[in-house]
């Protein structure tokens, strides 16, 4: 019972259910905040996921270990739970005040300690490697965050200056309502927010893949060669 409730909260990380969401929080922003405001999230969820997967790389190649830890594989589930759910929590914490927004960034933090958790309990990851993907994860909605900020504060300053705010909405914080427009863009994102989930949200396809492009690297001595510089000088 324990081991299968553990399944069930892991699968909040995965790349398809999380992913989905992610593309959802982008047409969101989209239509009721602006075109940069998607872009910015699609951007630091990109870049991302290429983090991740280009540590997973260079940890299979190399054979890291940190403290007695390994650190071959950081968890992306761990990321991606704490990015999408973390951005997810900041966009709602702009719309709703009191006790209902700290008892929704309370169910985000919830969430992602679950996520992190079970990663740990089914031997699936390292704590180490949990540590990195959620640090991975927060860092990616820390960008975010400033990012939404600086366009508040954009928007603000051209209220300031003489234009008329949007129409029902008396302050930054609060977006507009506008028809939904869904602009070619936006339409590519969610599709490969979609082709992502369905490529890597299938642990047997995306971690064997990994392993032999790490496989090759060490192979042909591009990244550690047999044996890790970095691993060496660790306690084992």
């Amino acid at each position: 019972m324990f081991i299968a409730l553990n399944k069930a909260v892991t699968l909040l990380g995965s790349a398809p259910v999380v992913l989905p969401v992610s593309g959802v929080l982008a047409a969101v922003l989209w239509r009721r905040h602006s075109v940069k405001a998607a872009a910015g999230w699609v951007a630091a969820l990109a870049l991302m996921v290429a983090v991740v997967m280009l540590l997973k790389i260079a940890g299979h190649a190399c054979n890291v270990h940190f403290l007695d830890d390994r650190l071959t594989s950081p968890s992306g589930h761990a990321a991606l739970s704490a990015a999408v759910y973390g951005a997810v929590g900041v966009v709602v914490a702009r719309h709703v005040e009191g006790w209902r927004r700290n008892a929704f960034l309370l169910a985000v933090f919830g969430v992602v300690a679950g996520v992190a958790v079970s990663r740990v309990i089914l031997r699936s990851h390292s704590v180490t490697e949990v540590t990195v993907g959620l640090a991975l994860g927060g860092l990616a909605v820390a960008a975010f965050a400033q990012g939404l900020a600086r366009i508040a504060r954009a928007q603000a300053a051209e209220v300031t200056v003489g234009q008329a705010p949007p129409p029902l909405s008396p302050s930054p914080w609060r977006w507009p309502s506008s028809p939904l427009v869904v602009a070619p863009l936006l339409a590519v994102a969610v599709l490969l927010l979609g082709a992502g989930a369905v490529t890597f949200g299938n642990r047997t396809t995306a971690e064997p893949m990994l392993k032999h492009i790490a496989m090759l690297l060490r192979q042909d001595d591009v990244l550690c060669g047999p044996v890790s510089p970095l691993d060496s000088l660790l306690p084992r």
